[in-house]
Order: structure tokens, then sequence, then C-alpha cells
């Protein structure tokens, strides 16, 4: 029935030309309030577009050529599509699968779970490990439905750290239970090399973990990893390829040394100080919070009590966390951080973050904030501008019934709200 009603909405409020799907000219959209991921910027504006970049903006209405595929907004909300900046696109199978999945059963989770992210109105996701070339081109080429896909492939953990995922009684030669996801470096040399291969296998950016963290057996929260020498050769390395370094990080001593070593953006944050939280800001590093997966992990069932535990620690941790944030003034990004079968929460985190941010913040922290984050990995990342509607970036949209800055709520709304979703120019069916 939703489906239907949205069926129905859609064609009631806009138009679009038959022809839209089998020309290579210009789509037109008309009359639009249009929020280019910083500021509402018209109240019945238009947006051409060509070859999946936007040709023009204005804040009035555009003479529509004869070439030009018409899309009548009627007034309705137009942003840029979404982009989430902490996701695991490939960790989507149940924890009660977790040590009987294999390879071809992690691809086909991982493929349903982009082409919902798509519909979630996600038209861009920074995956945080676990995801590689494969998945991302499948998508880019056609072959399956989903977002780009802007990876880091495995992330690298030393022994004993949070993507060491053996167990206590595990023997050193025994295989990680998430190899697809992790990869074990210690020593500057391993390090380097561990950065380096993921930089061949096609990887944007590099993520280590500078701590300890919640799913993670052996290391407590409040755990330090990695020396500050081992985080520069990661560091190194990154920039070396014109790119840069992630770190998983809850504590204020564990990002400071991240921060001092050169790693650019901080994954959590939980934990942080005013101290550290000012550093970040004097660094102009991003932080990257998450609430939706602490959220769903506490009322989640069957979780050992280790994870239950340090997931509490971290959740109650986590909105002074964005106050200090804020006040520093850091550039904080939209992440979720969603595993298992939680993706489908993906969209609470909207409003979850409205305890500490207004509206209009959040929104600019899942477009133009996490377009500019893309942005670092340089020559690496290939698509252009994201997270905004201005001339010369990619044409992604979403076309909304109502105003999210006047009510959040839309934004979980998908089914219903979201009217259009384009990605590179093309409208999601």
């Amino acid at each position: 029935m939703k489906s239907l009603v949205k069926f129905l909405t859609l064609f009631s409020v806009i138009y679009i030309n038959l022809a839209l799907a089998q020309t290579s000219g210009p789509t037109l959209i008309q009359n639009v309030q249009i929020f280019d991921g910083k500021n509402v910027i018209a109240s019945s504006g238009s947006v051409r577009i060509l070859h999946g970049k936007i040709l023009e903006v204005s804040n009035s209405v555009i003479a529509a050529s004869p070439a030009d595929s018409v899309i009548d907004g009627n007034g309705k909300f137009l942003m840029p599509g979404l982009i989430d900046a902490h996701v695991h696109v490939s960790w989507a199978f149940p924890f009660s699968k977790t040590d009987t999945v294999n390879e071809s059963y992690v691809t086909a989770s991982a493929v349903a779970n982009a082409a919902a992210m798509l519909k979630r109105g996600f038209t861009t996701v920074r995956d945080t490990a676990g995801t590689d070339y494969g998945l991302a081109q499948a998508i880019e080429d056609g072959v399956i439905p989903g977002p780009r896909i802007i990876f880091t492939g495995r992330s690298i953990s030393q022994t004993g750290g949070h993507a060491d995922h053996r167990k206590i009684n595990a023997e050193p030669e025994d295989g990680l239970i998430f190899s697809f996801g992790s990869t074990i470096a210690d020593g500057v040399t391993e390090v380097t090399k561990a950065a380096r291969e993921e930089l061949r296998r096609g990887a944007y950016f590099i993520k280590i973990h500078a701590g300890g963290g919640v799913s993670s057996p052996t290391d407590p929260l409040h755990s330090v990893q990695y020396s500050v020498e081992e985080m520069r050769a990661a560091v190194q390395t990154a920039a070396d390829r014109g790119t840069y370094v992630a770190a998983h990080a809850y504590t204020a001593e564990s990002i400071a040394r991240a921060l001092n070593a050169g790693v650019k953006t901080i994954e959590h944050g939980n934990m942080i100080d005013k101290k550290t939280a000012e550093l970040a800001a004097s660094k102009g590093a991003y932080v990257v919070p998450n609430l939706i997966t602490y959220w769903a992990l506490d009322k989640a069932p069957n979780l050992p009590p280790y994870i239950k535990a340090k997931n509490k620690i971290a959740l109650d941790a986590m909105t002074d966390a964005l106050t200090l944030l804020k006040n520093a003034g850091v550039k904080i990004s939209f992440g979720t951080d969603l595993i298992a079968d939680m993706h489908p929460l993906q969209n609470q985190e909207f409003m979850l973050r409205a305890q500490v941010f207004t509206p209009l913040e959040i929104l600019r922290q899942a477009t133009s904030v996490n377009g500019s984050l893309i942005a670092l990995s340089g020559a690496n990342n290939p698509y252009g501008k994201l997270g905004v509607i201005e001339t010369g970036a990619v044409a992604d949209m979403l076309l909304i019934d109502g105003n999210p800055i006047d009510n959040l709520a839309l934004m979980t709304q998908t089914e219903t709200a979201f009217l259009m979703i384009m990605k590179n120019g093309e409208i999601i069916p």
C-alpha cells in the first residue's frame, strides 16, 4: 500500500517527460524550493542537468528549450542526494550468521543492502571497512543498483586492536573472523605495506584503528592503539597517493594521538573532551559521530555481554561529545555505522542528532559537509563535486513532499515523502 501511495503521489505532483529515459539532452527541473546543501536559495527555482552534471541553477524559472525534458516540481523541496560518511555495506548479515557466512553470502547480502540504501535517498556512501572494488564497480557499471561507494577496503588494526576479532582463545595463526573487513599490521614496516596494499586494491582512503571499540572481544574502550610512528607511516603512505587517513577512535587520548600524527578524520569520537575537540577544530579535521548504531545495539537481543557493556558506555557519552564538537566548531559529518540487520534504521540518525543540532545543520552534515570530506580523497575520487546543487556538481538530488527544515521527520518517511531520487541525472525507479 505504501508503494502505491508513493507512486500516485509522485505523479500527482510532478510531470516527467516520457522521453527523459530515452534522450541524451538536458533535463530541466522547474518550480522547486532549492536547498543547495548549505542554504535554501530559492522558493521557486530551476535546475538544468546534462550528462549527469548540473548545468545551471537559478532562483527563478528558466525558460525551457525544445531540447529539455521538463519535470515540474510543483513547489516541492529539492535537495542534494544524501551522503552517509560511515557505513559498512558488506556487513549486512545477521549476527547469528557470523560463524557460518562465506564470501557469496556476504556479497548477496551486500547487494540487497546497497539497493536499499539508494532507496533511502543515499546516493553516495563512504564505506569504512568491508567493501572493496568489486561491489563499487558493479554499481558504477550499472550491474546492480546502489549508491556510489567511496571505500577504504580493509581497515588496518594492530594485534589485539579493534579490528582483531579473534576470540581470546584463538592462536596467532588463526584467521580473522571478518577477514574481508580488516587486516592486522604491527610496526612501521607492516603498517606501510598494509596501507600500500589497500591503495593498490583501489581504496579511496586508508582507515586505521587508533583505540578500542564496542564489537571487538579483547580490547577495552579506553585502550590506545598504534604508536605515533605507526600512524605517521600510514599518513605518509596515504599522502604519497594524494589521499588521507581516517582513524577509529573514542577516547580523548587516542583522538589526540591520531590528530597529532596527521589523521584527517576521526570516526566516532564518543569520549572526546573539550581540549581535544578544540585540537580537532584547529587542525581542520572532520569528526564522524554515529548515534543510531549505539541506540540499535542497546536494544538488540542476544548480544555478548562485553558488547552490551561497552556499547552502554559509548552510548551514554555520545550526546555530550556532540555538544563539545559543536561548541568547538569542528567539522561534523553525518554517519551511521550500522551493521548486521540494523541497516533499515539508517534515516533515524536524523532524528537522534536533533538532540544537539538544528535540522538545517543536520541536512548540511548529510550533504555539503560530507561532500567536502569525500573531496579529501583528491584525485583518488573521480566523481567530482558531491553533496551540493550548484553548477558543475554531480546531479544527485531528492525531491521531497514537504520541507525537512521545518519538519525533520520527513527524512525518515522515505516511502511517502521522497517523491524522486536522482543519481547521476537519472531518476531511480
